[in-house]
């Protein structure tokens, strides 16, 4: 990274930190982690402020749901990082929705996921990081209500919180190295998860910043592929077919799901791949500034690095700009807010196999 660029960059932030950085006492070269303490300092700034600036309180009442629709929360906290099938069948945890008078969240097996109708449409949302217990809910039943109040649905669906351990620790660099490392087992619980399910119902994944890593990690995990020494090993249904999925503000790099990349196995998993893009959130920005890799930007920023180079795979792509609508903001809140085009992702996710397809669902025609 240049003495140039750094200079430019450091331009962009906030008075505070410009005036704590003194460039003559750098060295004249720099190495990328010049580059990426900036930009882990930008982002954890930006995301305190737009935090403090667009989310309502922490713990306001979520919308009641309506009352055939199923609303479950599974988390994995209690698990850490641990990937084992024993571990996994007696340490998730589980809490469903219920609506009969005052919403409350009440103690349920996971298991429960196993005995509901195997026809039911099942939404999985995984959050980013930074989310602690409670928020996790808060955040994820913001995500339900922007889907109900956008897609007319025919009948009932289960609905899905996927909660990982992301709570902030100390040192923006090191909790941004650790949850970067935290979501490849995260990916391999939710892929875990996902075999355990019939196979008749049809599954949805929405991941949110590193929670596309978790859903993008979990495809590839069922499509055959591994994250460093990770796989499925014995399956409990080899056959699934392809799931649908939807990345908000993807925080990874844009060739991952190329061939001979880190996630090059997820699209042999996924019927529909819908990519929520921003050219000017901070996060995605910058993110190229600490991935080691120059000049390879973040999934979420401009949606995929050469799509022409994945073949027929961009038919079943759609990517949706919201650069207008949200603009210099990381914040999922902002992202639910731009209406009209948390309606395309929602009608792209969950249209039925038998609608029509449009020209408009190739990725190289970017809706605007």
């Amino acid at each position: 990274m240049s003495r140039l660029s750094v200079s430019v960059l450091i331009t962009t932030l906030p008075m505070k930190l410009r005036n704590r950085i003194s460039l003559a006492r750098w060295p004249v070269s720099f190495s990328w982690l010049a580059g990426f303490v900036l930009y882990v300092g930008w982002v954890s700034y930006s995301a305190a402020v737009v935090s403090a600036a667009t989310v309502g309180p922490l713990f306001d009442a979520p919308p009641i749901p309506v009352a055939s629709d199923e609303v479950l929360l599974v988390s994995t906290r209690a698990l850490g990082t641990d990937c084992n099938d024993k571990s996994m069948s007696r340490g998730l945890r589980c809490q469903r929705l219920e609506t009969g008078g005052q919403p409350i969240w009440r103690t349920a097996d996971w298991r429960v996921l196993l005995s509901s109708p195997a026809h039911l449409p099942t939404i999985i949302y995984v959050h980013g990081n930074r989310v602690t217990t409670g928020q996790d809910r808060v955040e994820g039943m913001r995500v339900y209500r922007s889907l109900k109040s956008h897609c007319r649905l025919k009948g009932p669906i289960r609905f899905v919180i996927w909660s990982w351990p992301s709570e902030q620790i100390r040192g923006p660099i090191n909790d941004f190295l650790v949850k970067a490392q935290r979501t490849n087992p995260a990916a391999w619980q939710l892929a875990w998860l996902l075999d355990q399910l019939p196979v008749e119902a049809p599954i949805s994944l929405v991941g949110y910043s590193y929670g596309s890593r978790v859903v993008s990690g979990a495809t590839h995990l069922l499509a055959g592929g591994r994250l460093g020494p990770l796989t499925l090993g014995e399956r409990t249904h080899p056959h699934r077919p392809p799931v649908r999925a939807a990345l908000i503000a993807a925080a990874y790099d844009a060739d991952w799901i190329q061939s001979g990349r880190f996630y090059d196995q997820a699209l042999g998993q996924l019927e529909r791949l819908v990519l929520v893009t921003n050219k000017l959130d901070p996060a995605m920005r910058f993110y190229h500034l600490g991935n080691g890799r120059g000049r390879m930007h973040a999934l979420g920023k401009s949606g995929v690095y050469q799509p022409w180079r994945l073949g027929s795979a961009t038919r079943r792509l759609q990517q949706i700009d919201v650069t207008r609508e949200v603009g210099r903001s990381h914040a999922l809140v902002d992202y639910l807010a731009a209406e009209r085009k948390m309606s395309l992702l929602w009608h792209q996710l969950m249209k039925p196999n038998n609608a029509s397809e449009k020209s408009s669902a190739s990725y190289l025609s970017h809706v605007r």
